[in-house]
C-alpha cells in the first residue's frame, strides 16, 4: 500500500507566502519537495487509499475553515532526528488545528497515530544540523517578531514519489 499523508496548505497573503518560501529556500533542504503546509496526518501505509480518502472527505465535510495566526517560532525537540527543525506555531487556531488532527486519526486511521511524540500544529520553515545554530535563529526570529495570519480551508491527501509530494485529492472544509 502507498504511504499517504494529509496536508493542509494554508491560504496566506502573497507577501507572507513569499516571505516564508524565501526563508525556506535558504534554510530548509526539503524546500523544493513541498510548499509550506501543516501536516495533519503523518505517513500512513496501513489503510487502503480509497478508505483513507473517504475518511478524509467525511472529516472535511464536517470541519469548518480554521483561521490561524502564527506569532512564535519553535525549535523541534525530537531526540531521534539528526536535524533540528524550526516551526511556525499558531497562537490562534492551535486548538482547532489540533482537534482536526485528532478527528482525522479516528476510525480507519486510528492505528496510524503516533503516540511517542505530541502533535504540535506547525509549518516547518528551516532545518539545521547544528542545534545551537537553530536555537540562535529561533531566538533571532522571535526577537524580530513574527506575525503570519492565514486560513486552513482544505485538506489534501498526498503521497511521496521520487522525493516529491504528489497530491492525490483535495477536500474543502465545508462544515
Amino acid at each position: 500500500m502507498k504511504t499517504l499523508y494529509t496536508l493542509a496548505y494554508p491560504v496566506l497573503s502573497s507577501a507572507d507566502r513569499q516571505r516564508i518560501e524565501a526563508f525556506r529556500r535558504e534554510h530548509d533542504p526539503h524546500f523544493s519537495a513541498i510548499g509550506a503546509h501543516f501536516t495533519m496526518v503523518f505517513g500512513c501505509n496501513a489503510v487502503a487509499e480509497d478508505t483513507y480518502k473517504a475518511h478524509v472527505e467525511a472529516i472535511s465535510r464536517c470541519a469548518q475553515p480554521i483561521r490561524f495566526s502564527c506569532r512564535y517560532v519553535m525549535q523541534s525537540a525530537d531526540d531521534e532526528e539528526e536535524r533540528v527543525h524550526l516551526f511556525l506555531v499558531p497562537d490562534e487556531g492551535y486548538s482547532l488545528l489540533s482537534r482536526l488532527h485528532d478527528d482525522l486519526y479516528r476510525g480507519p486511521l486510528a492505528a496510524c497515530l503516533r503516540l511517542d511524540i505530541p502533535f504540535v500544529p506547525h509549518i516547518t520553515i528551516a532545518s539545521f544540523s547544528d542545534r545551537l545554530a537553530a536555537k540562535r535563529m529561533c531566538d533571532t526570529l522571535n526577537a524580530q517578531g513574527v506575525a503570519i495570519d492565514g486560513i486552513v480551508d482544505a485538506l489534501t491527501v498526498a503521497t511521496m514519489e521520487e522525493q516529491k509530494v504528489r497530491k492525490l485529492q483535495t477536500f474543502h472544509l465545508a462544515g
